[in-house]
């Protein structure tokens, strides 16, 4: 009887572990989704921005704020891939189980996106409407191609994500 009540109570401690990592998982994966929906919201807008070096609704400010935030999110993300989180066998996240075999891929991609993230706030903050063009072509590249390697979307999404997956937030964009 006594043995039983062991099993019992060490049974009931690993399901209590495993719904605490499985609890920690999705916080990060909701923090990440949340944090990724924030940095393409900001690329969406900075796009024409960029594109036609106008003032249309939104101006050089904003454009700046939003390149700032951009490289912001960039580093706050780029710590919130552990493995606890790999949930995809789950369909629990859209990322796919590469990231977590190929991290150093992933590094390399996500690092060239915080560069070129860098690179697009000192352009707009210096005016460089070429240098802003080269970042935002460099960091639609870098986008992109983790997107493309490392995202899991469903049909009914393509239609919604083909130009976050393309990577080319502006047209004539030349790597």
């Amino acid at each position: 009887m006594f043995k039983y009540s062991i099993i019992s109570v060490l049974f009931l401690i690993c399901l209590n572990l495993n719904s605490s990592d499985f609890k920690k998982a999705n916080e990060v994966i909701e923090l990440r989704k949340s944090a990724m929906q924030g940095i393409w919201m900001r690329v969406k807008r900075l796009a024409p921005f960029i594109e036609f070096n106008e003032d249309i609704e939104y101006g050089p400010e904003i454009a700046k704020q939003d390149a700032k935030e951009i490289k912001i999110l960039l580093s706050k993300t780029k710590s919130l891939w552990p493995d606890i989180s790999n949930l995809s066998s789950k369909n629990l996240t859209n990322a796919t189980p590469a990231i977590w075999v190929l991290p150093e891929y992933f590094e390399k991609l996500y690092d060239q996106a915080e560069s070129s993230a860098m690179m697009l706030e000192e352009s707009l903050d210096k005016d460089n409407l070429e240098a802003m063009d080269l970042a935002m072509c460099n960091l639609g590249n870098a986008c992109g191609t983790c997107h493309a390697a490392f995202r899991r979307l469903l049909t009914s999404q393509l239609a919604n994500e083909a130009s976050a997956w393309s990577g080319r937030y502006i047209k004539n964009c030349k790597y």
